[in-house]
């Protein structure tokens, strides 16, 4: 219960408030739906694991008795709490109401979460992996590898790691991993790469040596509301609106993941610029209509 309750009470902390222990408890029991009784020295155990899992500080206010978090947008703004968060909230919530299982449908992952424990024990170690991969169309191979960073994209885990003989940065979809294993060869992470930086310019996972552009897309209304309210990319902005279509701007570099995105709207959206982006999108169109237009004519 321990980890359960101190991802709750910052979640707790930073939506209701200050608040005092007293009452932090008693919302607690509300929300398992269950009365509990947890003591001052047990509750200083659970707020110290929440300091440590969310790497900030539970602050007391000893005129009001109330405990609360100084730096919300510390957690706000990392994608990793937020998503703990969420996450813990969701299945915490869903956990205790299991007579709807036929009504609550979810997405799952494509696998690999098995691998997750491993991989994360090197990255704090500092240790590399040994790692036995299968690409699609190819036979498992055998890679040393230094794992810098995990990264979840439509529903699928990737690690983001150096190869140990090449330098290469490559990137490794967990549900195409055989085995994974710890091996005693250390690296040394450099922190002047970090995850938000790799991927700061970029949609999806595929990384190519583009040039960064100046994307502008015009959506109906209708689209736009769900790119509007889930953004592609932090970058977006919504420059026009009027009754019939919303215009966005986005400064990134258009990859594959980022075009088969665009295409996903159909004729919903229409790439305005830059030309190179309009004319590969228009390309791929043309393909399609190829081949319905066989289909038919055949």
């Amino acid at each position: 219960m321990k980890t359960e309750f101190a991802i709750w009470m910052v979640s707790y902390l930073i939506r209701k408030g200050p608040d005092t222990q007293e009452n932090i408890i008693n919302e607690w029991s509300k929300h398992i739906n269950e009365d509990v009784e947890i003591h001052r020295n047990t509750f200083g155990n659970y707020k110290r694991k929440a300091e440590e899992l969310f790497g900030t500080e539970i602050l007391y206010n000893p005129v009001t008795k109330e405990y609360y978090i100084e730096d919300k947008n510390l957690i706000n703004h990392n994608a990793m709490y937020k998503w703990l968060l969420q996450s813990v909230s969701a299945s915490n919530v869903i956990s205790r109401r299991t007579r709807l299982k036929e009504r609550i449908m979810l997405e799952t992952s494509s696998g690999g979460e098995e691998f997750i424990e491993t991989i994360t024990e090197a990255m704090e170690k500092g240790l590399c992996i040994e790692l036995v991969y299968e690409a699609f169309w190819d036979e498992p191979k055998e890679r040393t590898i230094e794992p810098y960073y995990i990264k979840l994209f439509k529903r699928r885990w990737y690690l983001i790691g150096k190869r140990r003989d090449t330098g290469e940065f490559r990137t490794y979809c967990f549900d195409r991993i055989k085995s994974v294993s710890l091996s005693d060869i250390k690296f040394k992470f450099k922190k002047e790469q970090n995850a938000e930086t790799l991927f700061y310019d970029y949609y999806g996972i595929i990384q190519y040596s583009v040039k960064k552009e100046r994307v502008i897309i015009k959506v109906t209304c209708e689209q736009g509301m769900y790119i509007k309210t889930l953004p592609l990319h932090h970058s977006q902005k919504l420059i026009h609106q009027d009754n019939d279509y919303m215009t966005f701007e986005l400064y990134l570099k258009p990859c594959y993941d980022f075009v088969k995105e665009l295409l996903s709207c159909g004729s919903e959206l229409e790439v305005i610029s830059p030309e190179s982006l309009r004319e590969e999108v228009n390309n791929y169109a043309k393909e399609m209509c190829e081949i319905y237009n066989l289909k038919e004519n055949g």
